[in-house]
């Protein structure tokens, strides 16, 4: 059965995914207007902006290791050093370490180890490798760089934010900064900061209410990234925790 157009209700006011979202912003941020007014407005930052770069869903840490996979250790090597620091593990094997079958691309994958190494990890090491899985999972939604700064947001729409989400973006940011930052452009070492993006009642660094209004001030009315940002705000504030 198909139902008579009156009766489709308009996608735009149902899509909860905040890769959607944070697609519209990606592109206000882009926008020049008043000296790239959105993403100074966005960065906090009132001085002119230049050489700017703009992800969104990056998975870096993964991808770094796909183009290094034909000879990865001394890049898995370096990010299982921050990472026992950063879980506080003193006595654990880094990559190139691990038994061959755990350090050969293409028998296992950085997201394997702690799985196929159950019997031979240590406690202290499947932590290790357990946190480098999560890291090889996770894709945090949006990075700003510019200058000599690199701001990382978690962004949520109808939910609120996760703690423990929150501190694993945190540990990835710290990588990308010490091990990756060539990769994103910089010179050396950025300073990061990691934010948080959500609805205002959430109490975020970055409201979807402000940059909505930051929408308004670059875009006209019928624009369909002003339209999808005003939507989303209505659609979070209607059905957040649901």
């Amino acid at each position: 059965m198909v139902l008579p157009a009156t009766a489709h209700p308009d996608y735009d006011r149902y899509n909860r995914e905040e890769r959607y979202i944070c697609a519209h912003l990606f592109r206000l941020l882009h926008e020049p207007v008043g000296d790239y007014l959105a993403l100074r407005r966005f960065i906090g930052d009132t001085s002119k902006v230049v050489g700017f770069r703009i992800f969104v869903e990056v998975a870096l840490i993964r991808d770094a290791y796909h183009e290094r996979r034909s000879n990865p250790s001394e890049f898995m090597d370096a990010l299982v050093r921050i990472v026992a620091d950063q879980e506080n593990i003193r006595a654990y094997r880094t990559y190139s370490q691990l038994p061959v079958d755990l350090c050969t691309p293409h028998l296992t994958h950085p997201r394997q180890i702690r799985e196929k190494g159950a019997k031979c990890l240590t406690k202290d090491e499947m932590r290790v490798y357990g946190s480098v899985q999560g890291m090889f999972n996770a894709k945090p939604d949006l990075v700003v760089c510019v200058g000599h700064k690199l701001f990382v947001y978690e962004a949520k729409l109808t939910l609120g934010f996760d703690n423990e989400q929150f501190m694993r973006t945190k540990h990835i940011a710290e990588i990308w900064a010490k091990l990756l930052h060539h990769d994103l452009g910089f010179e050396c070492m950025p300073a990061v900061q990691v934010r948080t993006l959500g609805l205002a009642k959430c109490k975020p660094d970055i409201s979807w209410e402000f940059v909505k209004q930051t929408a308004e001030k670059v875009y006209p009315a019928d624009d369909r990234s002003r339209c999808a940002l005003a939507q989303a705000v209505a659609l979070g504030e209607a059905n957040y925790g649901v």
